[in-house]
């Protein structure tokens, strides 16, 4: 059994071919070098490619964020979410887990949907479904950003129909039917693994695992605000990520909308999962695919404050979250805040700050 997709395997293969083929030229020029697959060479290959999946969806968010604020403020927005956030834990830590590529197939979809907003030709579609087919194969609840593009142009529809012009809805419907069949396509790898593994192409890993959806049920307060993993209490620079968000709707209502609902899409199902706590996770891991929507809302925010008050302000509060969470990081990676045990609001506030002292104190002795 094994509940992981098998998009992150697919994406990182070509460096694990790289390390075999090297591996296998080290022992032929007589160094005892491993060619199972797990050694060292392999995982430091691999995890290298990780990192370079991340750090070009930092870029492909950037490239997103230019669309709406000016190139210094999408700069300072998305290293601020970045560092300020969990993804540079993932990118540096822990890049064996899925997030990095999950960030770059979230980043590569939303950048080819602003590129591709006003446009009504077929082929629109079929990248939107493949980008999309490609982040449900990392993460399958992922795929469920596919909607938002159709949903962008739900208004224009509306309008079409009301006034008699059925085109538009045509027109509507079938970019909808080919964005559904390229995704498809994209999945079909997942779908055969299941397949194969359970016997059933419906049947994901996670319910064989014992997991359950409790969707009458969600676990919504606590996804945000329990101490718990929860994603505005472990990292608060996506608090500001959310009102900036929220800014965006003076200049792009429907933009705005639609961040607020790519949030609202993975929080549902977070909080719904019966692990919503998310297991033994720097912050609240999985919302890390909302990066391209926390990036926009902070430009925004960002740009807001410089016009109303300076830069200054912006630096110091960014200097702030920027050490609060390096504090952060210090104390969940020297296991000191753990998911063994319940973590509690003294471990994210002033132990924050004294445990990493006398850790350091303790090694100093």
């Amino acid at each position: 059994p094994n509940q992981w997709a098998v998009g992150p395997a697919l994406l990182w293969s070509p460096f694990f071919l790289l390390a075999h083929l090297l591996a296998l030229g080290l022992q032929a020029g007589g160094l005892p070098v491993a060619t199972d697959g797990y050694g060292f060479l392999y995982q430091a290959i691999v995890l290298i490619g990780s990192i370079l999946f991340a750090g070009a969806g930092v870029w492909l968010t950037y490239r997103f964020v230019l669309h709406w604020v000016q190139a210094y403020v999408a700069l300072a927005g998305v290293l601020l979410v970045v560092l300020g956030g969990n993804l540079i834990y993932y990118m540096t830590a822990e890049p064996s887990m899925s997030h990095g590529v999950s960030a770059f197939a979230s980043a590569l979809f939303f950048l080819l949907w602003v590129k591709r907003r006003d446009r009504t030709d077929l082929l629109t579609p079929a990248w939107l479904g493949a980008a999309a087919g490609l982040m449900a194969l990392i993460r399958p609840q992922d795929g469920l950003f596919l909607a938002l593009p159709f949903l962008d142009r739900l208004p224009a529809v509306v309008r079409g129909v009301r006034t008699g012009d059925f085109a538009i809805l045509r027109q509507w419907l079938w970019a909808a039917m080919i964005a559904a069949a390229a995704a498809l396509v994209v999945f079909t790898p997942q779908l055969l693994s299941w397949q194969l593994i359970y016997g059933s192409v419906l049947r994901s890993g996670y319910v064989y695992a014992g997991g359950a959806f409790n969707w009458f049920t969600p676990r919504l307060a606590e996804v945000m605000l329990a101490p718990a993993r929860g994603l505005l209490v472990w990292h608060p620079v996506f608090l500001g990520a959310l009102i900036g968000v929220g800014l965006l709707w003076r200049r792009d209502r429907r933009m705005s909308m639609l961040g607020f609902l790519a949030v609202a899409m993975q929080w549902y199902v977070i909080a719904s999962w019966t692990d919503w706590a998310q297991g033994d996770a720097f912050g609240a891991r999985m919302f890390i695919v909302c990066t391209p929507v926390f990036a926009l809302g902070m430009g925004v925010l960002i740009e807001w404050v410089v016009m109303r008050w300076s830069w200054r302000v912006v630096a110091v509060v960014s200097a702030f979250l920027l050490v609060w969470n390096f504090l952060l990081f210090v104390e969940y990676r020297f296991d000191l805040l753990t998911a063994q045990r319940p973590v509690t609001w003294y471990d994210l506030t002033i132990g924050r700050l004294t445990k990493p002292i006398d850790l350091l104190l303790q090694r100093l002795r």
